[in-house]
C-alpha cells in the first residue's frame, strides 16, 4: 500500500525503522516535529520488537513463563488491546502466536525452518491468550514456553502514538506510514492498494480529508519457501499453518490504526466464511478483500469511508 498524490507539498522524510521504511509527512511542521514522530516509533520498536534480543518483548518472552514480570505502560496497553481483539475474534487474533511464528517457524530469521507436525502441535499447545495473566503492570504466562508476537498490531500502535505526538506539537495535517499501515489526517490524500499478484495497484482511493487508518495484510508480505511450498507469516492459531483463503485484506477505520492492524490479521486467520460473518456483525469496519481466487469483496463501510474509489481488475 502506497501514498500517491497529495493536495499540497508537505515536509516529508523517510527512515528505516521497525524492519521497514517509515514515512512521515506534515503540512504545517518542521524537522523537529518529524524527528519527534520518528523518536516515538524508534522507542516503541525497542519495546515491541521480537527481533531485537534486548527489547522489552524479548525479555518478557524469556522471563514471563510461570512468574510475574513488570512491564511498561506501552507494553501493557498493547497487550490489553490484543487480548480484547483475541476475545472478540474467538482467538483468530492471538498475541501468544509467538510459540509458532517465533519458535516453530522462526519467520523472518536466518534459521527459518519448516516444522514437523509434532513441532507444530507442541507449539499450538502454547498458543492460548486465556493463559496470559495481567495484573496492573505485572505480566505472566500460565504455561512455560509461551511467547508473545505483537507483529500483527505493533506497527499500527506505533502509527497511532506517532500521530498523537505530532498533534500535541500542533500538527493539523499529514500522514504516517509504516509498511502496510497508514494514517492520514487533515488532508485529502490518494492511496493505492498494491496488487497482490501483479505490478501496480488493484485499487486507489482518496482519504477525503478524514482521519483515516488503513492497514493491509497480504500473503506476499513476509514468507519463506521450503519443500516446494510457500509459507507466509499469517498463521491460523488453531491450525498452526498459514491461512490460504486470501491474497490480501485492507482494513479502513476512522482514527485507529491499532485496531485496523489487528483486524486485518484476524480476518486472514478467520478464513473466508467466518471473516465475512465477522464483518456482517461489525458494519463499521471497512474492508477491501482479495480472495485466493482473485475475487474482490468490498464492504459497505469501506465505500462510505473512502472517496473516489477506483478498482483495476
Amino acid at each position: 500500500m502506497l501514498l500517491l498524490s497529495k493536495e499540497a507539498s508537505p515536509l516529508e522524510r523517510v527512515q528505516f525503522l521497525m524492519g521497514t521504511y517509515v514515512r512521515i509527512e506534515v503540512l504545517d511542521g518542521t524537522d523537529e516535529v518529524i524527528d519527534k514522530g520518528f523518536s516515538v516509533i524508534r522507542n516503541l520498536d525497542e519495546l515491541l520488537s521480537d527481533y531485537k534480543p534486548d527489547s522489552e518483548l524479548s525479555k518478557v518472552n524469556r522471563l514471563a513463563g510461570g512468574k510475574s514480570v513488570e512491564i511498561s505502560d506501552h507494553m501493557k496497553e498493547v497487550i490489553q488491546i490484543s487480548l480484547a481483539v483475541a476475545r472478540e475474534t474467538g482467538g483468530a487474533f492471538d498475541p501468544t502466536i509467538g510459540a509458532l511464528t517465533i519458535g516453530a517457524y522462526s519467520f523472518g530469521r536466518e534459521n527459518f525452518k519448516i516444522p514437523s507436525n509434532e513441532e507444530i502441535n507442541r507449539a499450538k499447545a502454547l498458543v492460548d491468550y486465556n493463559s496470559v495473566r495481567l495484573d496492573g503492570n505485572n505480566l505472566s504466562f500460565e504455561k512455560e514456553g509461551m511467547m508473545l508476537d505483537l507483529g500483527g498490531i505493533g506497527k499500527g500502535y506505533a502509527v497511532d502514538k506517532a500521530v498523537d505526538a505530532l498533534r500535541k506539537m500542533g500538527i493539523h495535517g499529514g500522514s504516517i506510514s509504516i509498511s502496510g499501515d497508514i494514517r492520514v489526517f487533515g488532508i485529502d490524500q490518494e492511496i493505492g492498494i498494491r496488487h497482490p499478484r501483479g505490478d501496480g495497484f488493484i485499487a486507489t482511493f482518496k482519504s477525503g480529508g478524514r482521519d483515516l487508518s488503513i492497514s493491509t495484510s497480504g500473503d506476499y508480505e513476509r514468507f519463506a519457501v521450503g519443500e516446494g511450498k510457500v509459507y507466509h507469516h499469517i498463521l491460523v492459531p488453531q491450525k498452526g499453518i498459514s491461512g490460504n483463503d486470501f491474497q490480501s485484506i485492507t482494513i479502513v477505520l476512522e482514527n485507529n490504526n491499532t485496531l485496523a492492524d489487528a483486524y486485518a490479521t484476524a480476518l486472514f486467520a478467520l478464513g473466508r466464511p467466518r471473516a465475512l460473518s465477522f464483518l456482517d456483525g461489525h458494519p463499521r469496519i471497512g474492508a477491501f478483500i482479495v480472495f485466493s481466487d482473485g475475487e474482490v469483496f468490498i464492504s459497505n463501510a469501506f465505500k462510505e469511508l473512502v472517496k473516489d474509489l477506483n478498482i483495476y481488475i
